[in-house]
């Protein structure tokens, strides 16, 4: 199959959108002829407002949103396509193409706009009529949680036959060595997030004094972010970025993983959680909140648990110790969140999913256009 995958970034780019949109492109290039298109346009766009109207202009996007789509909309119709993949808030809308469309995504703008702090009235009107837009002209979306797509539902009224859900997988190599009856002299927790205050970060620090204070023997590896306030304590490990795109990077994140017991995000907001699957990949249990689409990721029991949003610090503690205190129970569940990397949250899974989905697309719409 032909696809051409509609996209503002650069699905080469191992760290655009967390690895996601390169695992994505890539497990869709073992079967098909994946040409990219899109990149750079916004930027293009941004540069022809600002020369010929000499003012910048915010809201660019609504302004010029058909001229952008009409730019796409020529440039899609000289090549010879099967299906077009994975979209954009701002090509879709007034796109005019001859061919079906597939949408690939984890959130709405309308469940992601408190997370960006977007307060102005004006761009959130004017911003959910074009995603409504768009979601009507795709003939299929596919989320990656039951959470977002009974949102899209409820909130645009889109048609729940042409939505599909199908989990992300682990952006990491598949391990070998990942390893089941771990040592338990230690309880090693880590804690993965870009954002320390929207993931929940002080209260993961919270939860690892609460620990140490008990007398529980733990240490903390933090990793993507840095506290307000960063203890003078040897069992406080900080690394503040790790780039997967360099292997001595990517090693020293998985062998972190190998090295842990509990990954802890107590995030305030997260419409899946790649680092989930991550984290089941080496068999390592989650506790997190229990928020968007984070109950798609964790299943209670299988590869972690979730606790409620405004869960103080206590409850977490509460629970590594009840959790890690009994070995037997502690090491099923590493065989447990093992299992659902095996059978769900890898990206052999989704591409087998989702080429069923792309082919059922293209041949309902042949059937339509005979």
């Amino acid at each position: 199959m032909n696809i051409l995958f509609l996209t503002r970034s650069n699905p080469l780019d191992i760290n655009a959108w967390s690895g996601t949109l390169y695992h994505i492109f890539n497990k869709l290039k073992e079967h098909h002829n994946v040409i990219p298109i899109g990149m750079g346009l916004l930027d293009q766009l941004y540069f022809f407002v600002e020369k010929n109207f000499s003012q910048k202009n915010t809201n660019f996007e609504f302004r010029y949103i058909k001229i952008l789509n009409k730019i796409l909309s020529e440039r899609i119709n000289k090549i010879d396509f099967d299906l077009i993949f994975f979209g954009d808030l701002y090509f879709v809308p007034f796109l005019e193409v001859n061919k079906p469309l597939v949408r690939l995504s984890d959130v709405t703008f309308n469940v992601f706009k408190d997370y960006l702090e977007i307060r102005n009235i004006e761009q959130i009107k004017l911003t959910e009529e074009i995603e409504k837009k768009g979601l009507e002209k795709y003939n299929a979306i596919i989320y990656c949680s039951d959470w977002i797509k009974k949102s899209t539902i409820q909130y645009y009224n889109i048609k729940s036959d042409k939505i599909y859900v199908v989990e992300f997988g682990a952006n990491i190599p598949n391990p070998k060595n990942y390893t089941i009856d771990i040592d338990m002299d230690i309880c090693h927790l880590v804690f993965i997030g870009r954002n320390w205050e929207k993931k929940g970060g002080d209260k993961v620090l919270e939860t690892y004094r609460k620990l140490q204070n008990d007398g529980f023997p733990c240490t903390l590896t933090i990793i993507g972010s840095i506290p307000d306030i960063v203890p003078n304590d040897k069992n406080l490990i900080i690394i503040p970025f790790l780039d997967k795109s360099k292997k001595t990077d990517m090693e020293k994140f998985c062998q972190i993983l190998s090295k842990s017991h509990f990954l802890i995000l107590p995030t305030k907001f997260d419409a899946f959680g790649i680092v989930f699957c991550e984290a089941s990949a080496y068999a390592v249990p989650s506790i997190a909140a229990n928020v968007g689409g984070v109950s798609q990721a964790i299943r209670e029991g299988k590869n972690g648990y979730l606790l409620s949003e405004d869960a103080p610090a206590e409850d977490y503690v509460t629970k590594i110790k009840s959790i890690f205190t009994n070995k037997e129970n502690y090491f099923n569940l590493r065989k447990s969140s093992r299992n659902e990397f095996e059978t769900r949250l890898n990206w052999d899974n989704w591409s087998n999913n989702v080429n069923k989905i792309l082919e059922e697309v293209v041949e309902n719409y042949r059937d339509l256009t005979l």
